[in-house]
């Protein structure tokens, strides 16, 4: 989110709400409007074209066009009647692959954000298939906002989200810096107060430890001791307030949702570990199931040690 000079807003097909085109508007208006340039992006594609083989290609090129006609035509008129005061640069595409042809035009677009509206999802998705945003929170070489269906109050708190399991990790501790300042850009023109939210996984001890006077307990104590210890330091170096950190044992999924919920932040920011193959379907990325959970806004940054291994096409 660096300067909110260009956005890019996924543009649900034929839905009359869009959340994420309201929040880039939001943001613009707050901003400055001649300062933020923002793409419309929809993407069109039938999963049933390339079943059909009694078609010609010429003809099937000529149903192609219409159908982007159609779909600019709807666009356009959405726009001028929704998006009325600002300029709004406007794109169809077609193509199989959606995730990887946005982040391409994110690139070519110099974004410093792409804007989605969330979607729900059941419990086999990872499974069976890869949803759209999911695709952006894993791959998106940019911010990725997933933006709720509310109405956006710019005021009040923005949740920062800090990994300090370990604090010697350097793509970690680059990973927490990048996040606090995308939150700090954001908090620069809205005024919002930035709160540092984070998780201290319970240590279970090998049940071989058979030592006078240990109990669990102490372990996890001691955990917790040096979990707040890390949180509090880090706030220091970065002038944030101790009353505006929140450290709770428990895994994040779980701890993250419930402050969150107790903070009401405008927007979350999170990182992602961006997990592939059979590590997401077992495992899952703790960002999805955070941005499905939650009723605020999440912006979602990859890591820059990720990034540098994953490409825009």
């Amino acid at each position: 989110m660096r300067k909110f000079q260009n956005i890019v807003v996924v543009i649900e097909p034929r839905q009359l709400r869009q959340p994420a085109l309201e929040r880039a508007m939001a943001i613009a208006q707050i901003a400055g409007q001649s300062k933020v340039r923002i793409l419309a992006v929809m993407p069109v594609f039938e999963s049933s074209w390339d079943l059909s083989s009694l078609v010609s290609s010429k003809e099937k090129d000529e149903a192609r066009e219409g159908i982007i006609k159609k779909h600019q035509k709807w666009l356009s008129a959405y726009l001028r009647i929704h998006a009325m005061g600002y300029e709004i640069e406007e794109k169809i595409v077609w193509t199989k692959t959606i995730g990887k042809e946005i982040t391409a035009i994110a690139k070519d677009f110099c974004a410093d954000a792409i804007i989605k509206s969330g979607d729900p999802h059941g419990i086999l998705d990872a499974v069976m298939f890869t949803p759209l945003d999911w695709q952006l929170l894993r791959h998106s070489p940019v911010p990725v906002v997933i933006a709720k269906d509310h109405i956006w109050q710019p005021t009040g708190t923005i949740a920062v989200a800090v990994d300090l399991s370990d604090p010697e990790d350097p793509d970690l501790r680059r990973l927490n810096v990048r996040l606090l300042r995308e939150a700090q850009e954001l908090s620069f023109i809205t005024r919002c107060k930035i709160h540092l939210v984070n998780a201290i996984p319970p240590v279970l001890p090998p049940a071989s430890i058979d030592l006078p006077g240990f109990t669990p307990d102490l372990l996890s104590e001691q955990a917790v001791k040096e979990g707040c210890k890390n949180v509090l330091s880090f706030a220091a170096r970065h002038r944030i307030p101790p009353e505006h950190c929140h450290i709770r044992e428990g895994q994040p999924d779980d701890v993250i949702p419930t402050l969150c919920k107790e903070l009401n932040p405008t927007m979350l920011f999170i990182g992602t570990s961006a997990r592939k193959g059979i590590a997401v379907a077992l495992i899952g990325n703790i960002c999805e199931k955070v941005a499905d959970e939650l009723d605020c806004d999440v912006a979602v940054i990859t890591p820059k040690a990720v990034v540098e291994r994953i490409p825009y096409a």
